[in-house]
């Protein structure tokens, strides 16, 4: 017989910036028992609580507040169906000048400054990934004025009507939203671009009414500590790693690259002596000299590789770059074998914290300079992160960073792993 005695589960109130959800509750069907969820039509945090323990008082009385009835199939059907004529223009209800119009020409503006992945980046120019970042910022903060003062409110609103405390109520609702310091910081950013672009004479010349400079700002949540993995991780990861992920391992720590750069790289780019990822006059100084440990891995990779000196590094099982578009295969290889390696590897950070173990060890190195640390990590100006690497290791990294350092000049260590997985 089924355990009626069990307590039922109250679902949790959270918040999610995706698809516009904003506040919200998961639960099941009490009828059909399939996933719902439930979405709070509120701005604010002790909005969307009181309306949540409203929902809560209702559902466990048994009345469940339903969610949008579901279309039929057949309306569906016909709606994918029958194509929708495109808009031309300017819509009728939206404004020129008004803060859609000014939105619209900004994310337009920065489309155009998107350059192609397989050339230079041109100095003003932005990738693809950046670009839709912004959209999605751009795209939450008039879907949280539209909240504020009605749907379709942005496609009126001249930039004169945005007040102060829309700022800084958008700022306080990021902040509650659990954002970090620097995605808040970027949101913010971007808002200020918009205001910014609204000045220019095909929007009227529009400026803000009041000093952005004298609002009261309100910051995310500091950035975590960079926790680099522990000797006996390092260890077990290599143990499980074919002659391709040793390769990337030992290329992440000993010459900083991430998952891009892994994607990117050219068999010609490597050497016994250096590498050299330079590419124009405008190319990022990406070079140095190839560790010992780094070219015995990429040598045991190419034996069983067989690719010619133009080609690509590294590619997937289905021939495409490591990472294309919206898949990184590298972050996908990684999170299995974190999941695969259980207890052990859990407090493990992203494949990018091999990069984090790989700088720290290199800025432990005497004599070690600023210049020398940017051009290692791939940095073109400031020194503010290079600088977080030059400083004493900690206690409890000393015995990762000093094995890794050993490795990386006498190039034993993937040897003497390598045996240990061919015995098993």
């Amino acid at each position: 017989m089924p355990d009626n005695s069990r307590k039922k589960r109250i679902p949790q109130l959270k918040y999610t910036a995706n698809r516009d959800i904003g506040w919200h509750v998961s639960f099941r069907d009490p009828k059909t028992g399939t996933p719902r969820k439930h979405r709070f039509a509120a701005t604010s945090r002790a909005e969307a609580e009181a309306a949540y323990h409203e929902w809560v008082a209702a559902h466990l009385r048994g009345e469940t507040p339903t969610s949008k009835p579901k279309r039929s199939r057949r309306k569906l059907v016909e709606q994918i169906a029958t194509p929708k004529p495109k808009p031309t223009g300017i819509a009728t209800d939206i404004i020129v000048g008004s803060l859609l119009h000014v939105t619209s020409g900004f994310l337009s503006y920065e489309e155009s400054r998107v350059g192609a992945d397989d050339k230079v980046r041109r100095r003003g120019t932005i990738t693809r990934k950046t670009f839709e970042s912004r959209k999605q910022f751009a795209q939450e903060f008039l879907q949280f004025l539209n909240s504020r003062y009605g749907q379709g409110a942005v496609g009126r609103m001249n930039l004169s009507e945005l007040t102060m405390q829309d700022v800084e109520a958008y700022n306080r609702l990021l902040v509650t939203a659990d954002y970090s310091s620097s995605q808040v910081n970027k949101r913010m950013r971007l808002l200020k671009a918009i205001i910014d672009r609204a000045g220019r004479p095909e929007h009227g010349g529009q400026l803000l009414s009041w000093n952005w400079g004298s609002r009261d700002v309100s910051h995310g949540k500091p950035a975590e500590s960079r926790k680099l993995p522990t000797l006996t991780q390092l260890k077990l990861v290599l143990q499980h790693c074919d002659a391709q992920r040793t390769a990337m391992v030992w290329m992440a720590i000993g010459c900083g690259f991430g998952q891009r750069d892994l994607a990117q790289v050219r068999v010609n780019q490597f050497d016994k002596k250096s590498y050299d990822l330079r590419r124009g006059k405008t190319g990022i100084e990406r070079y140095g000299e190839t560790p010992p440990m780094v070219w015995r891995a990429i040598q045991a990779y190419l034996r069983e590789a067989k690719r010619s000196e133009q080609e690509l590094l590294f590619i997937t099982e289905k021939g495409m770059p490591l990472v294309h578009g919206n898949c990184d295969a590298v972050v996908l290889w990684w999170t299995r074998l974190r999941t695969k390696l259980g207890v052990d590897c859990k407090s493990m950070g992203g494949f990018y914290s091999l990069r984090h173990l790989g700088a720290t060890e290199f800025g432990s190195r005497p004599g070690c300079s600023i210049g020398e640390m940017k051009r290692w990590l791939g940095h073109s100006a400031s020194s503010q992160v290079a600088d977080v690497y030059m400083k004493p290791v900690s206690p409890e990294d000393r015995p990762v960073v000093e094995w890794v350092g050993k490795a990386l000049k006498s190039g034993k260590a993937s040897l003497a792993i390598t045996a240990k997985r061919k015995k098993k």
